[in-house]
């Protein structure tokens, strides 16, 4: 009888274009928001990614430690996470080359009431992001690492901007008065060269907060009168 010999085959080295490059969001039960990832990492492995950034955050949380940012820094990829409000927006990134990428944008079709309601206090909380950055370009304290992740931000805005418009006839903010703030906050560097810019970006800014507050507004009193038994209609749409 021979020597059974274990099967074994070098693993094969991850190139630098196969690592992953882009972002993506998590609401604070756990699923997928939207995502700037190229197509071929799978969601699968968003998810898990996720579920081990929400724990880190939530167990900071148990144990009374306010933790808003998580760094973890890999031989080849860097892994930023903010939190937000119980969701998180998760930055992955080579840490040995910059690609530029393709991504298709996951389905963002609402269920229910409720998950819209997630999906859109998970995107209130990126608009909040936004304005972080503005911050730091007012300051002139940003990394080229911050201006990366300027860029994947919008993209999740307007992946965002694009599902609400879809989804309700009940308000919110308008594709132009967002695509105009963008156009003048085309990157950190732009706005810290034109800091009088700032001013009007921070006042289209809040002009568009205050309009999605509004929608959330009034999609809880709907959720609200769902619970009570009085009954709904899905964004106003019968």
């Amino acid at each position: 009888m021979g020597i059974l010999k274990p099967f074994s085959r070098a693993p094969k080295p991850m190139r630098p274009e196969r690592l992953p490059n882009g972002c993506f969001t998590l609401h604070r039960g756990g699923d997928l928001v939207a995502s700037t990832l190229p197509s071929s990492f799978s969601q699968e492995s968003m998810l898990e990614i996720g579920r081990v950034v929400l724990e880190i955050f939530d167990k900071a949380l148990s144990n009374n430690l306010p933790l808003t940012d998580l760094h973890i820094h890999y031989s080849g990829l860097v892994i930023t996470a903010r939190e937000l409000r119980g969701g998180a927006l998760v930055f992955l990134q080579p840490a040995t080359l910059q690609l530029p990428h393709q991504h298709n944008p996951p389905a963002m079709h609402y269920k229910n009431l409720d998950e819209f309601v997630l999906h859109l206090e998970n995107y209130i909380e990126c608009w909040k992001q936004f304005n972080h950055y503005v911050n730091l370009a007012r300051d002139k304290k940003f990394s080229r690492d911050d201006e990366t992740q300027f860029l994947e931000v919008k993209s999740i805005i307007a992946q965002g901007l694009e599902a609400i418009l879809a989804s309700t006839d009940k308000g919110g903010p308008k594709k132009e008065e967002v695509h105009q703030l963008f156009a003048n906050a085309p990157s950190l560097r732009y706005l810290a060269d034109m800091s009088d810019v700032i001013p009007t970006v921070e006042s289209n800014w809040h002009k568009v907060y205050l309009g999605l507050q509004s929608l959330l507004g009034q999609l809880k009193v709907q959720q609200n009168k769902a619970e009570k038994g009085s009954g709904w209609s899905l964004f106003g749409r019968k």
